[in-house]
């Protein structure tokens, strides 16, 4: 191979699940450092799934542009599993890159990083702030490390695009010391998504966006503000509880109602937090289930009841970040639910005249349809990636957007290698 060509995994470690992604590239600058890649420089070759490590329900699904593979099977854990993917797919020893989803990058990891034997403890520090999340990308990169020892390993971190929030933002109105001491701030979410989606829009637009507020909706949710490409504002917070109303995560709440709960259901700390992170949300409300479509699809109160709530949790968050950005250029849907459903689209939108936002019927209705046929493989076609919603005489443009995480996992790890 020549010395421009790359060929780079990304990849996601769940507590139960890996998403694992492959993508090629070839350097037509020279390999100058001074010229960054495109997102649309990039080639995606393959993609696998596996889901239920650890369970008799396991799955493995691989998809190429040309076939799609799927079985049973059942994996013991993390590392039988990875070895599976890596002996199904044969890049082994061709790897350069291997880039790894981090979730919580705690206050100093906010750029990429390329992992060597002394991170490995500093990374292991951060597993507390997202018990659930970290512990799993850890191992992940230890793994891989194992796997592919002259590969680089590289963490993309979710929580690093919000670096950029401003203290009075970012802080609680807590004593001062409890984050000069204990650094609890908000770090915000969902962060790889927001870079990606800012650097698609560049592409599309062919121009950059002032005022731009992002939906990223799926079981998890979070909004952004942002500022010329910049976060100013997200709705989670120091974890990802905070903001809004999600599939079985409460959302913002009066910080005194735990407690209660506590008190009166005689719960430990971790039955106050089941409820909070597990039983909330969507599910909570529907006593149903957590799944936004399914719930369009019943028509008792509950049902109802809980997709009003979220839509206007929505739209009031729309009006905080409207509010701090002084306005809006334009408003994205992603994730998802942000993708797929026009009735989610329609409710908020309809709540959001009063900035002069009007989407168009038609194109609302499409836009599913549209992003279910997306061809994810080869080279990212920036036009297919983008289905603008607004109406002819909208205040604002307004954009549906099939996110791709690991492409911008991809683009940030070649970024930094050639730097």
């Amino acid at each position: 191979m020549p010395r421009n060509y790359l060929k780079i995994i990304s990849i996601n470690c769940g507590s139960s699940s890996i998403k694992f992604s492959v993508f090629d590239f070839s350097d037509l600058s020279g390999g100058s450092k001074n010229a960054l890649s495109s997102l649309s420089d990039i080639d995606r070759v393959l993609s696998c799934k596996i889901e239920e490590i650890g369970t008799e329900y396991g799955s493995f699904y691989m998809r190429d542009k040309d076939k799609t593979e799927s079985e049973k099977r059942n994996f013991a854990d993390h590392e039988t599993a990875l070895g599976y993917i890596l002996q199904k797919t044969g890049i082994g020893s061709s790897v350069d890159i291997v880039a790894h989803r981090y979730v919580h990058g705690g206050k100093y990891y906010i750029k990429p990083l390329i992992a060597g034997d002394g991170d490995i403890k500093k990374l292991s520090e951060l597993n507390g702030l997202a018990p659930l999340h970290n512990p799993s990308n850890l191992k992940g990169l230890e793994i891989m490390r194992a796997m592919l020892p002259d590969a680089r390993q590289i963490c993309i971190f979710d929580t690093a695009f919000h670096g950029t929030l401003p203290l009075y933002a970012s802080l609680y109105p807590l004593p001062i010391e409890y984050f000069e001491k204990l650094d609890i701030k908000k770090y915000g979410f969902h962060g790889i998504s927001y870079s990606f989606i800012v650097n698609l829009l560049k592409i599309y637009r062919n121009k950059p966006i002032e005022k731009l507020i992002i939906c990223h909706l799926g079981n998890g949710a979070s909004l952004c503000a942002v500022k010329n490409g910049k976060s100013i504002d997200t709705s989670m917070g120091y974890t990802p509880l905070e903001g809004l109303m999600m599939g079985t995560r409460c959302g913002s709440i009066d910080p005194e109602v735990p407690f209660i709960l506590k008190k009166k259901l005689n719960l430990t700390d971790d039955g106050v937090n089941e409820i909070l992170n597990k039983k909330s949300g969507l599910l909570g409300i529907s006593k149903k289930t957590y799944d936004f479509k399914e719930l369009t699809e019943f028509g008792d109160e509950y049902s109802k009841l809980a997709l009003k709530m979220y839509a206007y949790r929505i739209v009031k968050f729309i009006g905080q970040y409207a509010a701090a950005l002084n306005g809006v250029d334009a408003l994205v849907f992603t994730g998802g639910i942000g993708e797929n459903s026009g009735f989610l689209r329609k409710e908020v939108c309809e709540n959001l005249t009063y900035l002069g936002i009007k989407i168009d019927g038609r194109k609302n209705a499409a836009a599913a349809k549209y992003f279910q046929s997306h061809d994810p493989f080869g080279r990212l076609d920036a036009e297919n990636s983008v289905m603008p919603l607004g109406g002819k005489t909208s205040g604002a443009e307004v954009f549906a957007v099939h996110t791709d995480e690991e492409l911008q996992m991809a683009f940030e790890s070649i970024n930094l290698v050639r730097a």
